[in-house]
Order: C-alpha cells, then sequence, then structure tokens
C-alpha cells in the first residue's frame, strides 16, 4: 500500500547534508609594496581660517569662521590642531596659522589635523 505524503517533501527526502566549516577571512597585509609609508587622503589646507579650495565664502562672517562655510568642513566644526597645547586659543592658532588636515591612516573617518609651527609638524612626522 502506497502511503500519501500530506506535506510538500517528497516520501524518501534526501539525507541532510553535513554542516559546512566555515572558514575566516584571510587576514590581511597592512602595508604592500616597497614603500613601508601609510598613504591617506589629504584635505585642503586651511589657511588663516579660509578654505585653500573655496576662498571666501562670505564677507559678512570673520576670517577664521570662513572655512566652516566650505562645503569641505561645513559639518566637522571647530578644527583643533591635534598636537597644540590645550591652553592655546583655536581660532588664535587657525587665524595666524595654516592648517594640514589628512585622514588618519587606520581610521578614515578620523581627521588629523596639525599646524605649520614647527613643533607641531615634528610631532606629526614623528608620529606617522
Amino acid at each position: 500500500m502506497k502511503k500519501e505524503n500530506p506535506g510538500t517533501e517528497p516520501l524518501i527526502a534526501p539525507e541532510p547534508e553535513a554542516p559546512v566549516a566555515v572558514r575566516p577571512k584571510p587576514p590581511m597585509i597592512e602595508r604592500q609594496g616597497g614603500r613601508t609609508v601609510p598613504v591617506t587622503r589629504r584635505w585642503p589646507q586651511v589657511r588663516g581660517g579660509i578654505c585653500e579650495f573655496c576662498g571666501v565664502m562670505d564677507k559678512n562672517v570673520r576670517s577664521e569662521d570662513q572655512y566652516k562655510l566650505c562645503p569641505h568642513f561645513r559639518e566637522i566644526g571647530q578644527l583643533r590642531c591635534s598636537y597644540c597645547d590645550e591652553s592655546k586659543n583655536p581660532d588664535d592658532i587657525i587665524y595666524h596659522s595654516i592648517l594640514n588636515i589628512a585622514a588618519h591612516p587606520d581610521n578614515p573617518d578620523k581627521l588629523i589635523v596639525w599646524c605649520n609651527s614647527y613643533t607641531c609638524s615634528q610631532k606629526h612626522e614623528k608620529l606617522h
């Protein structure tokens, strides 16, 4: 006597396969090539508070705040040198310096900012 199968599976179902071991991704090499220097994306310099690409955006806004109006830095907020002493006024540093900005080599969501003073440039070169 033939047995009816009320479900959707056939009477003689195939045996379940053994679980396949999932291999983790192979480790990635941090740096490849002949040079061991991390490569980062450079942003426009801020010179005296003005973005080098955009220039003066609004003549009624003071110079050290002009970079906040340009599309490069609009959503970032206050730029601060990563190496200057905390007691220094960031607006004075912005107004009297050239700020160099680059993406962090290990975390592209973070920015590294350093002014053109000799001590800050030296600190930046030693660390990056």
